[in-house]
């Protein structure tokens, strides 16, 4: 699709409809659109809905974002902007004679001008760019586009943001604006204005869509105020019945808990009073049918003040189908593999997996590749990753190589390391996962950059900052306790040692050279990290907290000490200190020194820092943090979830295999599970396993 003639409504309208009328002499034998609207569109012909996606189309690095307010420095330009484009085919809703084109554009992202915390990042207006290609059979032609002849008008809907909700005024819905013969007042000539400065690609991930629907449950109902749940929390709408009398007001909020006794919405874990997710209906006196057009919304109540009544609440998330299934004989860990299924669904949002679905929804880079292994194994995720591995090398700095916190970049903090080393990890886990080499032949470059990016941001081997002014984090959300934090070096240099290697790796996969300076970096900063953190006198890392002693172990440090010392501190702790990166990097070491026992220990255990104390609050989706303080839906712990598969199951890649063609089933040595069972689909097939302990000893059922 060409970048040329786009158009807008009014210049105070942020939700404008447009309309264009032509006519066909005959059916013609195909009949393709091409069309972008920005922010969100919906697209219509004849009174019809033209397919079933969602926010469409999905987010992106639409434009600069140098010269906006943030809250994190911003010092250059990225490294790409895009604009994605949909296409559909027309044929079946097209007729001889008048037809009737009809799009509905709303704020997305591109227009968001509520949220600013990281920042007012506004882009434009929503507009609007279309190309009907129509074929017969002796010649094909560009038989329309988006130009001043196709008309606009202000619609019913009058307030939409994706972080506090819509305003619609049925009084204006006109319910043939898109038909032939449509009531032709109020109808303008579209502005012309200028075009992204971006480049337009046509949209191949999946898009979002209702996956499915659920029937809330009435509470309370108190006059014309009535509470729901809906029994799990969700991503998504409610389908509202308005009943009222001309003019009156339909108000619904949603939340993820409720107050202590149990009767009203508590806001604060999805953004506070400040920012309460609300939806208004003001109705015309006819009894309708209505749901939000261009936001979700996460929750678990919600309630409706006002003459209306809930009819259902629909799931609404990018199509990535669960391709996986687990149990076994310890409830928490059922618990914690529905949890993360249901979380990282939550998150999944215009093909890029974000850190929450409610209070910021950004592609944080740290949460995305922290799962992204475990995604790709339990999900069918291909072309959501794809995508998003995109945002990363188009968010990536032009000039320094730095891979930001979020991406698409629209600021937010983290740190050089657990975030930065999105660039790497997504495609090794990729090329692990599906056997694909595409993104590591995409990413290469990218790679390179960041890592002479680190290598600049260092002092004497050690990733000692990142950005001037902005943040620096290493570990991030561990329980508050008396043992302390890893510094945050420690973390950067990890994943900075670990890119290194990636870079070898990836580089021995596609038959190229890794740069000379590859192995004198690993040595100088293993060195470095050895002599900051390494106690000769004990055999400790970081005196052993948080994890610091798998960490070491990961790279290849340390000592028998070393593993005795992580083996007998956990014993005697009986539970978790880590945050985000530690806990997999911990359980996972676990496994690795024959401590299975331990590693389930940790992750079924009581105790403030626990999965159990989320189970036993009643969670069906992961906490942010530990102590359930904020969001009560984020992924980012969700990535110990691959053990259920690779150390629980057993389900095992051989060395230097990939794309699960070379695997074998072989359970962790683990006395205190009774039975498991489980599969995952691969690329090349679904893996099957189930096992039970009888008279001591595991034997495989299925395989």
């Amino acid at each position: 699709m060409q970048n040329t003639h786009w158009i807008q409504g009014g210049a105070d309208c942020d939700a404008p409809l447009f309309r264009r009328s032509f006519s066909l002499k005959e059916r013609p034998a195909s009949a393709t659109l091409e069309i972008c609207g920005l922010g969100y569109f919906l697209l219509y012909v004849n009174g019809k809905r033209v397919g079933n996606q969602e926010f469409a189309p999905a987010m992106t690095n639409y434009a600069s974002v140098l010269g906006c307010e943030t809250t994190y420095p911003v010092w250059e330009e990225r490294s790409g902007y895009r604009c994605l484009y949909l296409v559909f085919d027309l044929l079946p809703y097209l007729r001889e004679g008048e037809n009737v084109l009809g799009i509905r554009l709303g704020n997305g992202w591109y227009h968001q001008t509520k949220r600013i915390a990281e920042g007012k990042f506004i882009f434009g207006l929503p507009k609007l760019r279309f190309e009907l290609m129509i074929k017969y059979r002796d010649r094909e032609e560009l038989f329309l586009e988006s130009d001043p002849q196709t008309l606009w008008k202000p619609g019913e809907l009058v307030e939409n943001n994706l972080f506090y909700g819509e305003t619609q005024d049925i009084r204006l819905w006109q319910e043939d604006w898109c038909s032939v013969g449509a009531a032709p007042g109020g109808w303008a000539a579209s502005r012309p204005v200028h075009a992204p400065q971006a480049q337009l690609t046509r949209q191949t991930c999946p898009p979002d869509r209702v996956l499915r629907g659920i029937t809330p449950v009435l509470l309370e109902k108190a006059g014309e105020r009535a509470l729901y749940d809906c029994g799990e929390n969700i991503a998504g709408w409610v389908t509202i019945r308005c009943k009222g009398k001309r003019g009156e007001e339909i108000r619904i909020r949603h939340s993820e808990e409720l107050t202590a006794d149990g009767r009203e919405l508590d806001f604060a874990s999805a953004g506070g009073k400040r920012q309460i997710q609300e939806d208004r209906y003001i109705c015309d006196g006819v009894e309708r049918v209505a749901h939000p057009l261009f936001c979700w919304h996460a929750f678990r109540y919600f309630e409706v003040e006002g003459p209306g009544e809930a009819v259902s609440v629909s799931v609404v998330c990018t199509d990535v189908p669960v391709t996986s299934s687990f149990r076994c004989s310890d409830p928490v860990l059922n618990w914690l593999y529905d949890a993360y299924i249901r979380t990282q669904t939550n998150n999944y949002h215009g093909c890029i997996p974000s850190d929450c679905p409610h209070r910021e929804r950004l592609g944080y880079t740290g949460d995305g590749q922290l799962t992204a292994e475990t995604a790709m194994m339990l999900f069918d995720a291909k072309g959501l990753y794809e995508k998003w591995y995109q945002d990363i090398l188009d968010s990536q700095g032009a000039d320094t190589g730095h891979i930001p916190h979020t991406a698409p970049f629209l600021g937010g903090g983290g740190g050089p390391g657990g975030w930065g080393s999105a660039v790497y990890v997504v495609p090794m886990s990729y090329y692990q996962v599906y056997g694909d080499t595409a993104l590591l032949t995409e990413g290469y470059p990218a790679v390179i950059r960041w890592l002479e990016y680190m290598d600049s941001r260092c002092e004497e081997g050690l990733v000692v900052r990142e950005e001037e002014g902005g943040w620096c984090l290493g570990e991030w959300c561990a329980p508050a306790s008396e043992t302390g934090m890893l510094p945050e070096a420690f973390v950067n240099t990890y994943y900075y040692i670990q890119g290194l290697r990636a870079l070898k790796r990836m580089a021995e996969i596609l038959h190229r050279e890794a740069p000379v300076w590859t192995g004198e970096r690993i040595e100088r900063s293993l060195r470095a990290f050895s002599n900051a953190w390494y106690d000769q006198s004990t055999g400790d890392f970081a005196e052993g907290i948080g994890g610091g002693n798998a960490f070491a172990l990961n790279l290849g440090l340390g000592d028998e000490r070393t593993k005795r010392n992580l083996v007998s501190a956990y014993r005697s702790r009986g539970r978790l200190d880590t945050g985000i990166f530690g806990t997999p990097v911990l359980i996972e070491r676990l496994f690795a020194e024959g401590e299975g026992d331990l590693a389930i220990q940790l992750l079924t255990g009581p105790g403030p820092a626990s999965f159990a104390h989320m189970m036993e609050s009643g969670a069906t989706t992961l906490w942010e943090d530990w102590d359930g303080r904020d969001s009560h839906d984020h992924p980012m712990f969700g990535a110990v979830v691959k053990v259920l598969f690779t150390e629980i199951l057993g389900i095992r890649q051989k060395e230097g295999s990939c794309g699960f063609t070379d695997y074998e089933i072989k359970p962790a040595s683990i006395t205190s599970l009774e039975w498991a069972e489980g599969s995952i689909r691969t690329a090349a097939g679904t893996i099957e396993v189930k096992w039970e302990r009888a008279f001591g000893k595991l034997r495989i059922i299925r395989q």
